[in-house]
This record gives C-alpha cells, structure tokens and sequence, in this order.
C-alpha cells in the first residue's frame, strides 16, 4: 500500500506543472518574442529572436536527438552525453580544448547540454565576432577528431561527473530511479549522463 501512495504521490508532483501551465490566461498566448522562423535548403530550421538592447549575439544548435534516442534494453546509456563531451575534443583546425578558449579569449562563453530530445550547443559573444562563432561550429560538426586518448580522457570526465551530480547525491539518484520505473516502457527511462 506504501508503495501505491508513494507512486501516487510522485505522479501528482510530476504533473501538477502540467495542470498550471494548462490553466494560463488568455493574455499569456500573446506573442512575447518577435521571433522570425524559416528552413534553409539543407532542412536546418532557423530562429531568430532579434533583441537589440546589448551588442551581443546568442548562437544556438540545437539537434533533435538526445538520450531517448539511444538503444534501449542493454543496460548501456549515456551515448548523447558522451557526443556532447567530445564535441569540445578538437578539428584539424581547432586543437583539443581550444574551441572554448577562444570563446572566452573574445570576451564570449559557450556551453553544451544533453536532456532527451535535444542535444544543444551554444555561444554568447560580441556580435561581430557571430561569423567566428558559426564557422567554428560547423568546423567541429563537419571535421571532429576523436583521438582514442581524448575519447577515453574524457569518458573518466563523464564517470566523475555521474558520481559527483547523482551517485553522490541522494535526491538526484532517487530522481533517477524513480524515471527508470515511472518510465520503465520509454525510452525516458535512461539516464542522460550515462
């Protein structure tokens, strides 16, 4: 009986932001952001959110592909996050750790994230230097090197990272078990970080 209350109780916590976003006002439907969208030749779709009040750019790539795409049922997850990782591992043209460097040296920052739709790369730096910025991330998607040293090097990055953001930390490893058995037929089930 514990564990039909508890169960109870999870789902009503996991959907109670479901019911208060449904219950929004007409007033919210406006359009907030003078968001411009269109489909280049190639299939990549483009948004543009054009904000004026600093001189600075937000490049965003986001690829519809993450955790829940893996293969399911052999006990193997965190694919997605690993990519994520190792995008940051170099080109011909940008060595190992450089890309973020750069970014930074230009006054910008730059990051990644895996959730399990999407996998998303993204920059923040002046405005003039937004054609550096797009030129360096199609470098890495097009010409990524994987030497077998930076792949493992980084694997040991990720594994610390699991016992750091879940094995050590009670709430977020019951988060996780709780979506292996809330999900048990999904594939949002896995687990992001692997």
């Amino acid at each position: 009986m514990r564990k039909i209350f508890l169960l109870g109780l999870a789902c009503l916590a996991l959907t109670s932001p479901v019911f208060a976003a449904s219950q929004s006002t007409e007033g919210s439907a406006q359009k907030v952001y003078n968001a411009e969208s269109f489909v280049l030749n190639n299939g990549m779709q483009v948004v543009v959110i054009p904000n004026h009040r600093a001189p600075v750019v937000s490049h965003m790539v986001w690829y519809k592909v993450g955790a829940a795409d893996e293969p399911q049922g052999d006990g193997v997850s965190g694919a997605a996050h690993f990519l994520e990782h190792l995008m940051f591992k170099g080109t011909k043209a940008i060595a190992p750790g450089q890309f973020s460097k750069i970014i930074r040296a230009k006054g910008g920052e730059d990051n990644a994230f895996t959730s399990w739709d999407f996998t998303a790369y993204f920059q923040s730096v002046a405005k003039d230097l937004l054609p550096m910025v797009m030129a360096m991330e199609a470098d890495r998607m097009i010409n990524l090197s994987l030497p077998e040293k930076e792949v493992l090097s980084e694997r040991e990055v990720i594994i610390e990272e699991r016992r750091q953001r879940t094995d050590n930390d009670p709430q977020a490893l019951f988060s996780e078990q709780m979506r292996a058995v809330l999900f048990a037929a999904s594939p949002y089930a896995v687990p992001i970080i692997g």
